[in-house]
């Protein structure tokens, strides 16, 4: 099986040995580990903020260029990057596909969901069991 056909099959041949996260191709596995050893090859030369990923010095570049190249086609606001474009489309739709299991409120981020969850846990740990 090559490398390609494992981000098919779900399949993490390739685990780190310190926290036993697993990914289907070894050069993943290497960039993880810079999670560990916080290495941060990657800087910039703005700013000198340092970044362990290329991808992400390319992204952090945007916030010195000021640069919104993704605009709603409802309301003209700009983005930096398409994945708050997409984010923002929601305000739009109403659309809200993340959902609780334990109360049933529905939510269009995820991390508005994640945040939520907190409010079970601390009626949970505030219950009186008398």
């Amino acid at each position: 099986m090559n490398q390609h056909d494992l981000n098919h099959t779900k399949e993490k041949p390739h685990s780190c040995e310190l926290c036993q996260k697993a990914f289907s191709q070894k050069c993943h596995l290497s960039l993880h580990y810079l999670t560990h050893t916080k290495e941060k090859p990657h800087s910039c030369e703005v700013c000198g903020k340092a970044f362990a990923l290329k991808k992400n010095l390319n992204l952090h570049h945007l916030t010195h260029t000021k640069e919104k190249p993704h605009s709603c086609e409802v309301c003209s606001k700009a983005f930096a990057l398409k994945k708050y474009l997409n984010l923002h489309h929601l305000t739009h739709t109403k659309e809200k596909p993340h959902s609780c299991d334990v109360c049933g409120k529905a939510f269009a981020l995820k991390e508005n969901l994640n945040r939520h969850y907190l409010t079970h846990i601390k009626q949970k740990q505030h219950s009186c069991e008398l």
